[in-house]
């Protein structure tokens, strides 16, 4: 007898369920089953990412199976693709929520107006300070699936994609911030703010990953530290001893 579940990959042909909106396509070009409309359908569809996060770590991406996915989740196997096509959709819709959340966490604050200019600048440093211990809790919290991530990158161009978008994102934030002190006048005007944004990001991002997913003998404080003097002094702000 045919097996009446759909296969685990594009060629499945996809439903509808009833009470969900249209369905969505993907940065690939490939449709995604449509979000949930009701409360329990948003519910059993954050109990499989749970449950896929679980099976993810344990696994790793190429040994994971929707089978063992649902067997976590305590659902039924077939019920797994009223909200995912695949293990890799349900990969891109984990690391999407996981990578805005961490990249959000990183971006030097601008000080307040009307501060004196040395509380400003300290303010300025402190934030910076801030948004790096903020972006280490957020990778030691994620690292398992940070390793993941990578490691799909090559082979997922969607999950690729996510990835850049959120980077451009993180990007950003620290431009604007270094765009707001440059109206302060406490960072020279003439520096490229854009270029200076991608390379305090790369630092950061770099040096973390290569402590906390590849292994470095890094002590936690001093890196934070290291990178928020380099970061400081990149843009020309004082730091105190």
């Amino acid at each position: 007898m045919p097996d009446p579940r759909p296969p685990d990959g594009p060629a499945r042909a996809l439903r509808e369920p009833a009470g969900q909106s249209p369905p969505r396509t993907s940065a690939d070009g490939g449709v995604t089953v449509p979000l949930p409309a009701t409360e329990r359908g948003r519910q059993m569809r954050a109990r499989l990412l749970v449950a896929a996060r679980e099976v993810f770590e344990r696994d790793g991406f190429l040994d994971a199976r929707v089978t063992d996915i649902s067997a976590a989740a305590g659902v039924a196997h077939g019920s797994f693709y009223t909200y995912f096509r695949s293990k890799t959709e349900v990969f891109r819709a984990l690391v999407a929520g996981t990578m805005d959340e961490l990249y959000a966490s990183l971006g030097g604050a601008a000080p307040e107006h009307g501060r004196r200019a040395p509380d400003r600048l300290h303010d300025a440093v402190q934030g910076i300070e801030r948004a790096n211990r903020r972006f280490v809790a957020m990778y030691r919290e994620n690292t398992a699936l940070m390793a993941l991530f990578e490691q799909v990158t090559t082979f997922d161009p969607e999950v690729r994609a996510l990835r850049q978008a959120a980077r451009e994102r993180m990007v950003g934030r620290v431009r604007h911030s270094i765009e707001q002190l440059q109206a302060e006048g406490l960072v020279d005007a003439g520096l490229d703010a854009e270029y200076s944004a991608h390379a305090l990001v790369a630092m950061v991002n770099g040096l973390v990953h290569y402590w906390l997913v590849l292994g470095a003998d890094f002590d936690q404080d001093r890196l934070v530290g290291t990178m928020t003097r380099l970061w400081a002094q990149a843009l020309g702000l004082p730091v105190r001893p």
